[in-house]
């Protein structure tokens, strides 16, 4: 049973970036009572898949900055009951911090702006805040 959990799972992140399939957003119970947003991506051949706002958000971010160090932190919990916060909305804010030499040259405004970018989709679908601290190799040697 395992195996065709990750078999899926596996699937689902190499058809996550396809725009051959279709992507909905939707809202599933995880069997606890706690909700999740996931992304469904379907074919007509295929049987759908689900793939988590952090599931989506490591595969963009890794896709396109190859980073030597990557770690994505869903923080969302400590936001319960917030102003702005939707009741049952999950998967809201994140802290990020990526090291890849794409970030060499660039300033720090043009290295947040770059993941933004990336993340364009779903900061427009529910991903409220986002903490980024985005390092070169050799600074992140420094520290």
């Amino acid at each position: 049973m395992l195996e065709i959990v990750a078999e899926k799972k596996k699937k689902a992140e190499e058809l996550a970036m396809d725009s051959d399939y279709e992507r909905k957003l939707s809202n599933t119970s995880n069997g606890e009572g706690e909700e999740k947003d996931s992304i469904k991506i379907s074919d007509k051949k295929e049987e759908s898949v689900h793939l988590t706002r952090q599931q989506i958000i490591r595969k963009k971010l890794q896709d396109a900055l190859n980073p030597a160090i990557f770690e994505l932190e869903d923080v969302s919990y400590q936001h319960l009951g917030h102003a702005g916060v939707v009741k049952g909305v999950s998967e809201t804010h994140f802290n990020v911090k990526i090291v890849s030499s794409v970030f060499e040259g660039k300033s720090l405004v043009k290295r947040h702006r770059l993941v933004y970018d990336l993340l364009q989709e779903e900061l427009q679908s529910g991903l409220h805040a986002l903490s980024i601290v985005a390092k070169t190799p050799s600074e992140a040697e420094k520290t």
